[in-house]
């Protein structure tokens, strides 16, 4: 096996040099290529260099471009607060922002299950007299929010 440490790797389009990776890293990055954008077989090909001489070009695979993600920069939910009674539901709703993040997922959870459980959906059930905080988080970065829900007993 050849000695990379003092070479680099040049990727080509159309014959030219379109990229070099660092000194010894064996690795080179094409940048500029759109989101989404299909990269046949053999239209990029990569050689070594060590500044004087190159090795012979060999044809890169097919690819894909991944598409943009756009990142989660907050969470809101509906209800910052809640009363309820002993055996009562009500569901709150997290809004996920910026609109078009890619990821939406949240998961919601309660502190203190024996006086109010979450389901996956945010329906929150009154269980027994006390205080919960109801948590959503999303999936992309962690964010949260809280709702304080106080539980009484039944009317």
């Amino acid at each position: 096996m050849a000695d990379r440490s003092n070479q680099s790797l040049v990727a080509y389009k159309n014959g030219k040099p379109v990229a070099q990776g660092d000194t010894g890293t064996c690795q080179v990055a094409i940048t500029g290529l759109a989101p989404g954008t299909k990269v046949a077989a053999g239209d990029y090909q990569v050689a070594f260099t060590d500044g004087t001489n190159t090795s012979d070009k060999v044809d890169v695979p097919a690819f894909n471009v991944p598409d943009a993600t756009v990142a989660v920069t907050g969470v809101t939910l509906s209800q910052k607060t809640a009363s309820m009674h002993v055996g009562d539901t009500k569901q709150v709703t997290a809004t996920v922002a910026p609109d078009d993040a890619t990821n939406k997922k949240v998961t919601y959870a309660s502190d203190n299950k024996a006086v109010a459980t979450v389901a996956d959906d945010g329906t929150i059930t009154a269980v027994t007299e006390g205080e919960a905080n109801i948590t959503v988080t999303t999936d992309d970065g962690g964010l949260t929010d809280k709702c304080a829900v106080t539980v009484t007993a039944t009317a």
